[in-house]
């Protein structure tokens, strides 16, 4: 009878110690799933920018790699289009929330060789779909459109509304310098058509070009001050009520209001004899701007220049010659990185032939490489 009892309560131990093993791989299985759901949010941003670089580069194919499937579904199939074009992207912080993240992302499109400029915010969802991040949804939430009408730049905010009239032509300055040049002499500021143009994320600050036989690039900046001003209130009319008699009238009083009003400021960044800008992009923070200009040979060059219009000396002269290769399309991938084309001339030799495609430069070292 003992010995049935000590084997009954060994049994009993055994499962009992068996049930509490297997209690605790689970909690530990729930708990290392847990730690798979949840979304690392450097690794969550590193996957953004990853993919808005597939965006600025126009690789429309490798996007859809990113996306869910009840996103893929929601997208058309259509044919691209080169204008305008994005050239410049901003994350913002990430809200975290286990298996989900939320980025506000703002994105710059300029249109070549014309006077149109739009800075677009998104919110992009990340979610973890099977241990994998995607894109569950990329929702418009606002916009900035610089545009131009009638030789006359508007600026139009908030997805609606009439726009803001902020830069003529004539309000150009007549004589410039040109730092190409001896410093002492001054040339005509051509004003038969605006040029490329770019704004900053706050819309505050703009680059503003006009073309001719040479072309102009200049910085404004939008400063809005507030004035008060006396409104003078005079009689109400009269309402009436069913039986047309008045109920009552308000005396004219005086009341005092603001009214916002805008002011520009302009400073010369340069002057390019015989050539055309096509091309001006705010990096993104607006720290420093990238200028494509045409020569009359048809060829093209970049020109680099801080937001206080002192010139980057970058040294990408001297490793493409501008009578050698046209240098093309850039974009910033990041504030201190500057993507571009390179396209050898026409009597190219085969060592220039190889420099052919994309290059990234390092703004902060000055170093270029051949994105392979």
């Amino acid at each position: 009878m003992k010995k049935l009892l000590v084997l009954v309560l060994s049994v009993s131990l055994i499962l009992s110690a068996s049930c509490s093993n297997k209690g605790e791989n689970q909690e530990k299985k729930n708990d290392n799933k847990e730690q798979v759901m949840k979304i690392d949010e450097k690794q969550a941003m590193s996957f953004i920018d990853n993919y808005l670089r597939y965006v600025l580069k126009g690789d429309y194919a490798a996007l859809t790699g990113y996306y869910t499937e009840k996103l893929k579904t929601s997208i058309k199939e259509v044919k691209t289009q080169s204008n305008p074009r994005p050239v410049a992207f901003k994350i913002g912080e990430g809200d975290i929330e286990k298996d989900r993240a939320e980025f506000k992302v703002t994105m710059f499109h300029a249109y070549d060789g014309k006077p149109y400029y739009s800075v677009d915010f998104f919110k992009y969802v990340v979610i973890m779909d099977k241990d994998k991040l995607l894109i569950d949804s990329i929702d418009k939430e606002n916009t900035i459109d610089i545009y131009e009408q009638d030789k006359t730049l508007f600026k139009r905010d908030k997805d609606s509304g009439r726009g803001e009239k902020i830069f003529t032509l004539r309000d150009l300055p007549t004589f410039v310098y040109s730092k190409e040049t001896v410093r002492e002499q001054k040339y005509e500021v051509p004003k038969k058509s605006f040029g490329p143009c770019a704004t900053t994320e706050d819309g505050k600050s703009i680059l503003v070009s006009s073309i001719g036989e040479n072309s102009y690039l200049g910085y404004i900046k939008i400063v809005e001050s507030k004035e008060a001003f006396k409104v003078a209130q005079g009689e109400e009319e009269k309402k009436k009520d069913g039986d047309g008699k008045a109920r009552g009238t308000e005396e004219e009083s005086n009341k005092e209001e603001e009214k916002s009003k805008t002011n520009f400021t302009v400073k010369d960044i340069d002057f390019y004899f015989s050539s055309t800008i096509t091309s001006v992009i705010f990096s993104p923070s607006g720290q420093s701007l990238v200028v494509e200009v045409k020569d009359k040979n048809g060829l093209s060059f970049l020109s680099l220049y801080k937001s206080s219009g002192e010139k980057m000396d970058l040294k990408l002269e001297r490793r493409f010659p501008k009578d050698r290769f046209s240098l093309t399309k850039p974009y910033f991938v990041s504030e201190n990185e500057l993507v571009f084309s390179v396209v050898p001339s026409k009597n190219a030799t085969d060592e220039e032939a190889k420099l052919k495609g994309d290059w990234v430069l390092d703004i902060q070292k000055g170093d270029t490489s051949q994105i392979k």
